[in-house]
């Protein structure tokens, strides 16, 4: 009885109203994220959130101060921003399946008072976990886990060619089967376009970069001298991006062990993830510039993260030589690659200058990271302006830069928005405004801008002062087209949308349709007929994956947890991934198709280590990067 007593002493007023108000948040978050209310969910967030609270207050970090003011703002912001994110996703409708759905399918429904209470409640639940983490990192950092399990000397910065090679090999024989029952690779719309312009059928353009179309051209040559046909070169390309994407999962499971400072057995649980799923394996042999593109990408970010963790010489030429060409390909092989370097240019020579003038703690290498960073670049502007033109090369059209702006001008117009008789007249001139009701599609911008009766070369005509124009007078369906073309990229609760079609399927490769003449040269087969329909079922077109927007609310959750801890030199190698997905925030045609992140996707085991490495003090640099 005593001791009851002494514990309703120490049970404050202010615990209790912070457990009703966790619970109540908890129940109001799984509704919102599953799109109805669920006693089972609900409650056992409610328990999981209590039993931590009791947990925090156990390890006596109840009374922690977030390292600096910037970071608590950080936490709030994003709080804000994540729970906005919820209501916005709560109220999209869409159709089955997405891209198909018309403006009467695909909508937002009506907000409500509820929208703002669920909003501040679910703000103030976020803030507490995101504290909660930042506390739990802060213990984390001195707890005698950390020094064991993750040294903070980082482990063993030398990696075995021999390692990575054994672990590549292993992984693209396991790809193996992938490529005999879908021979001579999966082959899509993409595929072919850059294999007419091999064949002389349409002209060289860079509306699919040409490095991947020059890089298909070369294989077909080199079989070609062989005396084999079209289908061998496509084979050819077809194997060595999977040796390309085995390589890279193959260096990118040591790497891992390496820097955790863990045995590099424990890469061989990496290796067996990447090699053995169907999503990782099906984008070794999809003719696609993604997968070729993410390698560069991931390479990249684990450079980054070598610089942030003084891993590596960098005063060598090779290293910064090789880093620059990872860099070249990535703005080579997708043309927002380009956007990011140039991002990343503009960050690090930030960062190089705030190091001299004492603002940050030194990042040595990052006066050689913007030169190199800046060197591809020049050399890119120079291969995609004199050397193209020089060639014949096709630009891109100017449709394919303004595919959301048009979709917000398109939703003005088909539901019949407020427009002045200049932009009626604007609109008409690119469609009959009589069919915007019937061609636009509001998370798929391409029925609209290749309908046949789309003027394309009116684009140019005042294209951004019409655009404005409108903005001004529609601002609300402005946002609204912007959430309907973008969302599956940021809005993880989109009730009707979990059921993607096949990620691969959505490609339509000609190698599973009945009409193959379209591919005129290719000739494709199912080397593992015999064996049956179960290959199919083992190999199938239908892979899993984790969902974009789940992945891009852990690098921004990482970002901040980083920044929060006063490690900000530490979200330096999520950024890459970051500005992947700002460039299809402002540009990207459809609501979402996973090859556009895929890099991302893969890349999730390098935010692992950046991010356990980043809550880790070391030798060289204080508690804090910031220290001025």
């Amino acid at each position: 009885m005593v001791r009851m007593d002494a514990l309703i002493r120490q049970f404050k007023f202010s615990d209790v109203a912070r457990a009703v108000l966790l619970v109540a948040a908890s129940i109001v978050t799984v509704t919102y994220c599953s799109g109805s209310f669920d006693l089972f969910p609900s409650v056992l967030a409610c328990v999981a959130i209590i039993a931590s609270l009791v947990c925090f207050n156990k390890l006596g970090c109840r009374d922690f101060a977030f390292p600096s003011l910037f970071g608590r703002v950080c936490c709030l912001v994003l709080s804000l921003v994540f729970s906005l994110v919820l209501v916005l996703g709560a109220h999209i409708v869409v159709a089955e399946p997405v891209i198909a759905g018309g403006i009467y399918e695909n909508y937002i429904e009506s907000y409500s008072a509820l929208d703002v209470v669920a909003f501040c409640v679910m703000s103030a639940l976020v803030f507490w976990v995101l504290s909660a983490l930042v506390q739990l990192s802060s213990c984390f950092c001195c707890c005698g886990y950390g020094e064991d399990t993750l040294r903070a000397d980082g482990g063993c910065s030398s990696i075995r060619v021999p390692s990575v090679a054994v672990r590549a090999l292993v992984i693209f024989l396991l790809y193996l089967p992938f490529f005999l029952r879908y021979c001579p690779g999966l082959f899509f719309g993409d595929t072919f376009s850059s294999f007419a312009q091999i064949m002389g059928w349409n002209p060289l353009s860079n509306h699919h970069p040409v490095a991947f179309t020059m890089m298909m051209a070369v294989c077909i040559k080199i079989v070609g001298l062989m005396g084999m046909g079209p289908s061998a070169g496509v084979a050819l390309l077809t194997v060595l991006q999977m040796a390309c994407v085995a390589s890279t999962f193959g260096y990118l499971s040591i790497w891992v062990s390496s820097r955790l400072g863990v045995s590099s057995r424990w890469s061989w649980l990496l290796v067996a993830f990447f090699g053995l799923s169907r999503y990782c394996a099906l984008y070794s042999v999809a003719l696609w510039k993604d997968p070729l593109f993410s390698c560069c990408l991931i390479l990249v970010v684990t450079m980054l993260a070598d610089a942030v963790m003084g891993k590596g010489s960098w005063s060598s030429a090779l290293r910064l030589l090789v880093f620059g060409a990872l860099a070249l390909g990535v703005m080579l092989l997708r043309n927002n690659g380009l956007y990011i370097c140039a991002a990343l240019f503009v960050v690090l020579a930030i960062v190089a200058t705030l190091s001299r003038l004492g603002r940050i703690a030194p990042l040595e290498p990052a006066p050689r990271l913007a030169a190199s960073f800046g060197l591809a670049l020049v050399i890119c502007l120079v291969i995609t302006g004199p050397v193209y033109s020089a060639i014949g090369v096709v630009p891109s059209e100017a449709v394919e830069s303004v595919g959301i702006p048009l979709a917000q001008m398109a939703r003005v117009a088909a539901l019949d928005g407020d427009m002045t008789e200049s932009d009626r007249s604007y609109m008409n001139e690119l469609l009959p405004l009589d069919r915007y009701k019937e061609v636009y599609r509001p998370s798929f911008i391409d029925p609209l801008k290749w309908n046949e009766d789309f003027n394309a070369e009116h684009l140019e005509d005042g294209f951004w002062t019409h655009w404005a124009s409108m903005l001004s007078r529609n601002p609300s369906i402005y946002f609204e087209a912007w959430e309907l073309q973008t969302f599956g990229f940021w809005a993880p609760n989109v009730i009707g949308a979990d059921n993607l079609p096949e990620n691969f399927l959505m490609g339509a490769p000609y190698n599973l349709m009945a009409d193959t003449g379209a591919s005129a040269g290719v000739a494709f087969r199912n080397l593992l007929a015999s064996f049956g329909d179960g290959v199919d079922a083992a190999i199938g077109l239908n892979a899993w994956s984790i969902s974009g927007a789940v992945v891009f609310w852990l690098l921004v959750f990482s970002a901040v947890l980083l920044v929060s801890r006063g490690r900000p030199r530490f979200a330096l190698p999520l950024l890459p991934f970051l500005l992947l997905y700002g460039t299809l925030f402002i540009a990207s045609p459809i609501w979402y198709w996973p090859r556009y992140i895929v890099a991302a996707q893969f890349g999730l085991p390098v935010v692992l280590v950046v991010v356990a490495r980043g809550l880790l003090p070391d030798e060289r640099h204080s508690e804090s990067d910031v220290v001025g």
